[in-house]
């Protein structure tokens, strides 16, 4: 049987060195990519509103930050508005009382 060092051996001490090295830098670069891609993502994901902001109150913020234009804010703004009632439009008539 032929051995590839006079004793047996594979691999040398250097080598041994050079493996674990390899790995090692290996192992930081996949560490690196893994936090890239968490924070891209964080970046381009929607950002939820902090509790007990009302919908408006994050209107209003995401038009003072940039994220919407004026048109997009009076847009969705008259959606969160209800429309007051016309004076053509009866007004609603209240629930029925049900005898228990």
């Amino acid at each position: 049987m032929r051995y590839w060092g006079e004793h047996g051996e594979h691999m040398g001490s250097g080598g041994w060195i050079f493996m674990a090295f390899g790995m090692l830098v290996l192992l930081g670069l996949i560490v690196v990519l893994v936090m890239w891609v968490v924070s891209q993502q964080h970046k381009s994901g929607t950002r939820l509103s902090p509790p007990g902001m009302s919908a408006r109150e994050a209107l209003d913020h995401r038009l003072v930050s940039g994220e919407i234009t004026p048109d997009q804010y009076d847009q969705l703004r008259n959606k969160l508005e209800p429309l007051p009632p016309s004076a053509d439009a009866p007004a609603p008539s209240p629930p029925a009382a049900t005898s228990g």
